[in-house]
């Protein structure tokens, strides 16, 4: 499996460079090759279908994502979208996704697709970088290649995540930050790690100094990135405006996020879903926009796996029936292995 999954990513990567340089020439006809890459290697009804739904949209000579791609081939630097486009689409999404319906057929439980991590302060009780190598390195004998981390405007900890993405090549790492979070540290650094992607807390937006904002910085950077907003019956009108769409666009975002901060509110969640689903697609902009609770649900059900596991800052993790695990102690394995264990259900948070 190991070597069939080396040569296989090797193959995959040939074709996302050839497409990366070919787009700028003939950028139809490259995203619908990109389309059928994806559709051979779809191992599940629902990953078939995904790619089915993509080629309707793509035989559209005026579809709304020519144009986002082609942001992200201008904007993005070209290691930085092979990159993402190997870990996420191909490591995660397929071959993750089969090792982790292995390991669940064996353990006859759920095991999530989606490891998030609390990073947003740093205190003796907080999980050290060794530790955290442990659980990652555990997390990819599992299957999970994704992993989120909750930044805030914790800048002290960059360097620690940016260690982790240097020594977990094939794996994606999301960084959850705030519209004041500074780089400048670790820009060079940051430059050089092509498997961190960034999105930018807009739920307040970011004043109206948008030159010091992170948005600008990653821009500067050629980054991949987009926003995140967690929305409320208070903001969800102005966040499903025209202007801000418009305005994230302006700013080269590439995907936005959003989070329903009150999950008891299923309508309102209901309200979202539709309305990012009515800007995807043939309708869609370039900007691709997603409802975290819903979207993340439909990719655990195309993977046939759970949804998502959260480590707090001091380690812990949640386990179905009110009880906590501890990281520090233990790691994720262990807990899949133990017989009756199951793991809570998070409230999402980006």
């Amino acid at each position: 499996m190991e070597f069939r999954h080396k040569m296989m990513r090797t193959a995959v990567g040939v074709v996302i460079e050839k497409a990366i340089r070919d787009i700028q020439e003939d950028s139809r006809r490259s995203i619908r090759n990109l389309a059928d890459m994806g559709d051979n290697f779809s191992k599940t009804p629902a990953q078939k279908r995904f790619f089915e739904i993509a080629h309707e949209v793509l035989k559209d000579p005026d579809n709304p994502y020519n144009e986002l791609i082609l942001n992200m081939i201008r904007n993005v630097d070209a290691a930085t979208i092979k990159t993402v486009s190997l870990n996420f689409g191909y490591t995660g999404l397929n071959y993750g996704s089969e090792v982790l319906r292995a390991q669940e057929a064996a353990a006859k439980k759920d095991i999530p697709w989606l490891l998030r991590f609390d990073f947003s302060f740093n205190d003796k009780n907080s999980l050290g970088l060794p530790q955290m190598e442990k659980i990652v390195s555990d997390a990819v004998s599992l299957g999970i290649y994704t992993f989120v981390f909750q930044m805030e405007d914790a800048v002290e900890r960059l360097g620690q995540l940016l260690e982790l993405c240097r020594n977990h090549e094939e794996c994606s790492f999301f960084a959850a930050v705030v519209p004041g979070f500074i780089f400048d540290r670790h820009k060079e650094q940051m430059l050089k790690t092509p498997n961190l992607i960034f999105s930018v807390d807009m739920s307040a937006g970011c004043g109206e100094d948008e030159e010091s904002c992170a948005l600008r910085q990653l821009h500067e950077g050629k980054c991949f990135y987009g926003f995140h907003v967690r929305y409320t019956e208070e903001n969800a009108q102005w966040l499903m405006s025209d202007e801000f769409r418009q305005r994230m666009i302006n700013c080269g975002c590439l995907f936005g996020c959003y989070v329903n901060s009150d999950t008891g509110n299923q309508e309102l969640e209901g309200r979202i879903y539709s309305y990012v689903c009515s800007k995807r697609g043939k309708k869609g902009e370039p900007l691709f926009v997603f409802d975290l609770n819903r979207d993340e649900r439909y990719i655990s059900n195309a993977i046939l796996c759970g949804t998502d596991v959260t480590v707090g800052t001091d380690g812990t993790v949640r386990l179905a029936g009110g009880g906590t695990a501890d990281l520090h102690n233990t790691v994720l394995s262990e807990l899949v292995g133990t017989p009756g264990l199951q793991f809570a259900r998070q409230d999402s948070k980006s």
